[in-house]
């Protein structure tokens, strides 16, 4: 089963927040991180640093999106993400910190968890969107699969850092250690 073997991917990335250098970060598995988006497996909430919210997307090798579909997945939680305000982020730090078990279970989380139970929905995202918006500098991405990735997912990614300087870091989980793969550079 993808799932099962991507949860193998995503726990691996969240044993190991410092190779992604985010030491001690918090983690929250299966959380909406925009209204009616999908949901990202792994956001990291960093301690400290420039970096205040990490977003991971786990993909087996074999999965059909792992080649390059995976990015517009991504780019599409990056867009989410910047609609967080400073209220939201708050929330989603506290309910990692206060609710680390059900934060990290294979259970996704509502977004009247992650605000202390504010609801409908919309209010709850109300919340979620209010104070100072996340900054693009801010928010790191990351793409993590279970093999080495595949070239046509390399180039792409050198494509967007190069030109529209979005970088997305790539992670390969060997033998339950995330490794950090260097973009290569186009000539």
């Amino acid at each position: 089963m993808p799932q099962n073997r991507e949860r193998e991917i995503e726990d691996a990335v969240i044993a190991h927040p410092e190779i992604l250098g985010f030491p001690n970060a918090a983690a929250i598995r299966n959380v909406r991180v925009g209204w009616r988006f999908g949901r990202i497996d792994v956001m990291l909430l960093p301690r400290s640093g420039s970096a205040k919210l990490v977003l991971i997307e786990a993909k087996h090798s074999s999965a059909p999106d792992a080649i390059c579909k995976v990015i517009g997945q991504l780019l599409m939680y990056y867009t989410g993400a910047l609609n967080i305000g400073a209220d939201g982020l708050a929330c989603f730090r506290k309910y990692a910190d206060s609710h680390p078990e059900p934060a990290l279970s294979a259970s996704w989380i509502s977004p009247k968890q992650l605000t202390g139970g504010i609801s409908p929905p919309s209010a709850a995202w109300a919340k979620i969107q209010s104070g100072e918006k996340l900054r693009p500098a801010e928010v790191r991405l990351f793409i993590a699969l279970n093999a080495v990735p595949h070239d046509a997912l390399c180039g792409a990614l050198t494509i967007l850092t190069e030109h529209h300087h979005l970088p997305i870091g790539l992670l390969s989980v060997k033998n339950g250690i995330p490794q950090l793969f260097v973009i290569p550079r186009a000539a």
